[in-house]
């Protein structure tokens, strides 16, 4: 285990991750879950589940939080190898978590916005033709974030992978969750590519988060 994770962070670091693994399978079931395609069917469906959509803001705001500590003490701790793609892949990871984290956010508040402007627009169609912008520019919105962390993904776990600091079986799934962010644009499922992230990235916490808890650190020469 690398001496770069100081000793005083284990434990705080170790819930960081484990709670961004937490957090990361919340936003992975949503991902999943049927969305209308249909212009008209827009803003009801989103009014039927006006609840789930504030419950997902908050959501991904307190992943967005807790899940970029736990990318910069995963790179410490995989630094032992090579210190320079460690902080790449950290920057990758941080950068890729607030580019997401932002998207769903203003997606969700865009959203929000229209239902409660659509009240007062000139006409129905107005607001239905909002919606249907919004509703198609989700993909866009999402997949600078998802291939930027799919890059910090695939370096961590390729970082795992020569210093042995996690199981290799940890490794492998690292690797699939950085490719699927990586795909994200030229392999049009975005929903599915995004799940298998997003179920990387839990793995990857809970793992890195079970390590730290029950190994002790190596005495600092």
């Amino acid at each position: 285990m690398s001496n770069d994770l100081e000793p005083s962070g284990r434990i705080t670091f170790a819930v960081f991750a484990m709670l961004a693994g937490l957090l990361s399978v919340v936003l992975a079931f949503p991902a999943g879950l049927y969305s209308p395609r249909a212009p008209a069917e827009l803003l009801p469906y989103f009014n039927s589940h006006h609840s789930s959509y504030l419950f997902l803001a908050v959501t991904v705001l307190v992943w967005v939080v807790v899940a970029i500590p736990f990318v910069v003490g995963l790179g410490a701790l995989l630094a032992s190898k090579s210190k320079t793609l460690s902080r790449a892949a950290t920057l990758l990871s941080a950068g890729g978590i607030l580019l997401l984290g932002s998207a769903i956010f203003t997606f969700v508040g865009a959203f929000l916005a229209i239902v409660a402007a659509s009240d007062v627009a000139p006409s129905a169609a107005e607001a239905t033709y909002q919606a249907a912008i919004w509703g198609n520019l989700s993909f866009f919105l999402t997949a600078p974030g998802l291939m930027t962390l799919g890059a910090g993904q695939f370096l961590f776990a390729w970082l795992a992978w020569i210093g042995r600091v996690l199981p290799r079986s940890v490794s492998v799934v690292g690797f699939i969750g950085g490719l699927a962010g990586l795909l994200t644009l030229a392999v049009y499922q975005t929903s599915l590519l995004a799940q298998v992230q997003l179920g990387a990235f839990a793995i990857w916490g809970i793992a890195a988060g079970v390590v730290l808890l029950r190994h002790k650190p190596a005495p600092l020469i």
